[in-house]
Parts: C-alpha cells; structure tokens; sequence
C-alpha cells in the first residue's frame, strides 16, 4: 500500500500527495511525480524531478523549483533526498541535484521504485559480465 504526505504549496495550501515514480526512457535518470486523488482518481499534481540533458547518478535528479519553489522544504521535511551541491542551468533555471533516500522512496512507491532500480540493474548487468 502506497503512503501519502502532507504537501503545502507556496500559496498555503495542504494537499495529500502519493508518488509516481520511474525512469525517463531517453537517459535512464530517476523521475518522481506527485498525484493527488481527485474525487476517487488519480491526477497528475506535480513533477519534483526535471529531464535535464545528461546523465544524473543513479539515485539522483534534479529538482523542478521553477513551477514548485516550495519542494526543498518539502523533500528535507520528509527526509526524502539532499542536496549534493550540484547544478545545472536550463534556459534562465537553475536546477539543484538531489540525492534521493532510495529507503523512503521505496516505502513511499514500492512499485515504481522496483521499476526504476530494475532499469538501474540493467545498465550495470554488462560491467558485471566484464568481470567475469
């Protein structure tokens, strides 16, 4: 059973978010959305993650503060992730690197967070091979 948490927009609003969570098919990065349940049905509410160019470490993604400024309250909060220190610009936004807490993230989206790592395992399956 998939949990919820409390999210309060930057208008003061609490809303009840479940996670969505996968990987984007270009690159593989980890991607984590919000989904509010909108009269018995699931709606899109938010993107945390943002598809920059580039590979992220795995674990890892880049936050969207430009559409939802409130998130790094809302991931520390929650002890979901830390900021790694890192950056990269898009157009006139900045996005901060985010390493993910795999353990919450799991507790939060067991399913999604099972189809990520498994596309994860899937890159490393050719470096373990090497090793043999």
């Amino acid at each position: 059973m998939e949990k919820t948490l409390e999210y309060e927009t930057q208008w003061g609003s609490k809303e009840e978010v479940l996670f969505d969570i996968n990987s984007y098919q270009n690159n593989g990065c980890i991607y984590i959305g919000l989904v509010i349940n909108e009269e018995g049905y699931p709606e899109p509410f938010g993107d945390i993650t943002v598809n920059l160019s580039g590979k992220a470490p795995d674990y890892c993604g880049y936050i969207d503060l430009n559409n939802m400024p409130e998130l790094e309250r809302f991931i520390e909060k929650n002890e979901l992730g830390e900021f790694t220190g890192l950056t990269q610009r898009s157009g006139f936004c900045e996005y901060p690197l985010y390493l993910f807490n795999p353990e919450k993230l799991r507790e939060l989206c067991p399913d999604g967070m099972a189809a990520y790592e498994k596309t994860i395992a899937k890159e490393k399956l050719p470096e373990k091979e090497k090793c043999r």
